[in-house]
C-alpha cells in the first residue's frame, strides 16, 4: 500500500478538515503553520498529524531555514521535504479553503492518475479519466510516459489572478467528473498548488520559489507566482526525464478565502517577470539523469535576469534545496 501524505499550509482555523475526515482516514497529514510558533488547534483527522511552524523549520534547517518562505503558501515546501524524509510515495497538497465534492473520491482519483502511463507527443481528442482513446491513437505510444504530477481542478471559484477574478465575480465553475487532460510534451501550464499531487521521487524539483517574506520580515518582492514558477521548472525537467503531467479530476470545491484586490496588488510586480521567465527556462539544455541533479543543473544554467532576487537569492535557494536530496 502506498504511503500518502497530505501537506497543508495555513494561517487560520482548520475546521475545514472535518469535511475531509472520511477521505483522509488512512492518510498522514502535515500542517505547515505560517506563524512564528504553533497557535492553531487541529481537528483529529487522518492517520497521524505532524504540525510545524517557523520555530520547528528553523531548528531543523538551521542556516538554510531561509529558503522556506514565510507569510506565503510556499511554506508548504517544508511539508514536502518532511514527507519525503518520512518515506512518502505520494505527496498531495491542498489549501485550507478547499472542500470535498460530493460523491467524488479525491484521494482515489489522484492515486489513479499517478498510476498510469500516457502518450508523449500525441494528444487524445477526448480527455477522459478512464483513458478512452479515440480512433487513430497509435496503440504502441499510449504508455510512453509515467504520470508523475496530477494537477487537480476546482468547482465554484477558479484559480483566477486578481484582475481576472474582479472581472468575473459572478462566475462559478462546474464539476466535470471524468475530465482529464495530458499536458503535452514541451508545453507549459499554470500549476496551482491548492489541489496537487505528485510522485514523491520528484520532490527535488517541486520547490516553490521565494515569495512573501524572508525570515527577518523583509519582502522578497514577488508574490503569488511560487506555484506557477515551480510548475515551469518542474515541467521542463519532467519533459527531459520522460515524465508527464495530467490535469483535471479530481475536483475540490474552492471557497476562495483571499481578497482579489489584495491579490492584484501582490501580483503586480511579478506579471512582467512571469511573461519572460518560462522562455529563459525553455532555452536550457539539460543533460542530468536524476531529479535532484536536473534541478541543480537548471538552477545554474538559466540565464537569470540581473536582478539580485533571481541571479543571487533564488538561484542560491534552488541549489540548497537540491542539496537536501543529493546523497
Amino acid at each position: 500500500m502506498k504511503k500518502v501524505f497530505i501537506v497543508i499550509p495555513t494561517i487560520r482555523n482548520l475546521d475545514f478538515l472535518k469535511e475531509w475526515k472520511k477521505q483522509f482516514s488512512d492518510i498522514e497529514i502535515i500542517v505547515c503553520e505560517d506563524h512564528p510558533k504553533k497557535e492553531i488547534q487541529i481537528p483529529k483527522v487522518g492517520k497521524k498529524i505532524y504540525h510545524y511552524s517557523w520555530k520547528e523549520i528553523d531548528k531543523d534547517l538551521g542556516k538554510n531555514g531561509w529558503i522556506i518562505p514565510r507569510k506565503v503558501s510556499g511554506i508548504r515546501n517544508y511539508g514536502f521535504l518532511k514527507a519525503f524524509q518520512m518515506g512518502a510515495n505520494i505527496i498531495i497538497t491542498i489549501d485550507d479553503d478547499c472542500y470535498p465534492v460530493k460523491n467524488h473520491n479525491f484521494i482515489e482519483q489522484h492515486l489513479q492518475n499517478l498510476s498510469i502511463s500516457v502518450p508523449q507527443r500525441w494528444v487524445n481528442t477526448y480527455p477522459d479519466s478512464r483513458q478512452l482513446y479515440t480512433r487513430g491513437m497509435r496503440y504502441f505510444n499510449r504508455t510512453e510516459q509515467r504520470v508523475l504530477v496530477s494537477h487537480g481542478l476546482w468547482t465554484n471559484i477558479l484559480d483566477f489572478d486578481g484582475a481576472t477574478h474582479l472581472q468575473n465575480l459572478e462566475f462559478k465553475a462546474e464539476f466535470s467528473e471524468h475530465f482529464l487532460q495530458i499536458i503535452p510534451h514541451g508545453a507549459y501550464y499554470p500549476m496551482c498548488s491548492m489541489n496537487l499531487a505528485f510522485d514523491a521521487k520528484i520532490t527535488p524539483i517541486m520547490y516553490f520559489p521565494l515569495m512573501g517574506e524572508d525570515t527577518k520580515g523583509n519582502k522578497w518582492g514577488y508574490d503569488r507566482f511560487d506555484d506557477i514558477w515551480a510548475g515551469i521548472f518542474s515541467k521542463k525537467i519532467l519533459d527531459h526525464l520522460g515524465g508527464s503531467v495530467i490535469n483535471g479530476a479530481p475536483f475540490v470545491k474552492h471557497n476562495k478565502a483571499s481578497d482579489p484586490f489584495k491579490n492584484l496588488q501582490k501580483e503586480a510586480l511579478g506579471i512582467e517577470a512571469n511573461e519572460e521567465l518560462w522562455k529563459l527556462v525553455d532555452q536550457v539544455q539539460l543533460t542530468s539523469s536524476s531529479p535532484a541533479e536536473c534541478y541543480l543543473e537548471l538552477a545554474n544554467k538559466i540565464k537569470w535576469p540581473k536582478e539580485a532576487y533571481f541571479s543571487k537569492d533564488l538561484k542560491k535557494a534552488m541549489n540548497i534545496w537540491a542539496s537536501f536530496f543529493k546523497h
